[in-house]
């Protein structure tokens, strides 16, 4: 979920929900609608540093990948568009809108010469997107079940971290030359999955599969962790995405295995709120006043409450 910075308006776009399509929550309104991007692909993810432009990444199983980058106050529109595919490979639209929106993308391409997972940089200027093959992803991972998940460009701009499925290990990748810089372990519960960074970028928030990690960005050590889901023994259950709350010094959880959504206080990890939403909130936005909005995890329909102290 992606949230506009007034908080008026938030997107999502669940893959096994809503395919080739964006959900828009008014929160003014208290309504949702549904917006068909009509691009034709299998699904589409979101991406968005925080301005009032967001990217789209439009996916087709390795046949090509597009991006679009729109507004939140019409997400209908079309800023500008690029696009990478076998024998193609351009950039169209207003340049200037690809400012303060992510460049950098992770997506399996299925022609040669990749045929493999790679990181795509969109470059406006040079009206191009740049591909560059992942030289630590080899066989040391299980490709059938390991593919490549994410990536979050470093403040500096010269590296990024990228994540893999199935690993609590975040790559640290030289956008120069696409070697591996070293390695951060999250604390092995198997699955690393949403990044954020926080504080002008001191921090670094992750989830890793049940836990939710901080960790130092001058010297990538875990500071805080802390474990949200637990499970029967011998068995794991996820948490969901997780929102800070705009006002207050907290975080918000979307707990799908407890129908919740709780806000850890962003110094101790330690649980302050919660709201009880019903069903398995998965996608979750923290908006001003304590109110929080979430989707559920199967079926994406929309649920909604209020932060009450514990």
């Amino acid at each position: 979920m992606i949230s506009s910075p007034d908080g008026t308006t938030v997107l999502s776009s669940l893959g096994w929900v809503d395919k080739d399509a964006l959900w828009l929550f008014d929160a003014v309104r208290g309504a949702t609608e549904t917006i068909p991007l009509g691009t034709g692909a299998r699904y589409a993810s979101l991406h968005s540093d925080g301005s009032g432009r967001f990217a789209v990444a439009h996916h087709f199983d390795g046949r090509r990948l597009e991006v679009s980058v729109r507004g939140f106050s019409d997400p209908r529109i079309v800023l500008a568009h690029a696009v990478v595919a076998d024998g193609e490979n351009i950039i169209s639209g207003d340049s200037p809108a690809w400012q303060d929106v992510p460049l950098l993308y992770v997506e399996y391409l299925g022609f040669a010469p990749w045929k493999d997972f790679v990181l795509l940089k969109v470059l406006p200027a040079k009206g191009k997107i740049e591909v560059q093959p992942l030289g630590w992803y080899d066989d040391t991972y299980d490709k059938m079940y390991q593919g490549v998940t994410g990536v979050l460009a470093l403040p500096d701009n010269n590296g990024a971290l990228v994540s893999v499925q199935r690993s609590s290990r975040l790559i640290l990748h030289d956008l120069a030359t696409g070697a591996q810089q070293g390695a951060i372990e999250l604390g092995s519960r198997g699955g690393a999955s949403k990044l954020a960074f926080r504080d002008s970028g001191k921090e670094l928030w992750a989830s890793d599969y049940d836990t939710v990690v901080v960790l130092r960005t001058d010297t990538w050590r875990i500071v805080r962790s802390t474990r949200l889901q637990g499970a029967g023994t011998g068995t794991q259950q996820f948490i969901g995405e997780f929102s800070f709350i705009p006002d207050q010094a907290l975080c918000a959880v979307a707990r799908p295995f407890r129908g919740d959504v709780v806000a850890v206080d962003l110094a101790t990890l330690k649980i302050r709120s919660s709201s009880k939403l019903g069903q398995q909130p998965f996608e979750v936005a923290a908006l001003s006043g304590g109110r929080v909005i979430a989707r559920d995890w199967q079926t994406g329909a929309l649920l909604q409450g209020t932060l009450e102290r514990r």
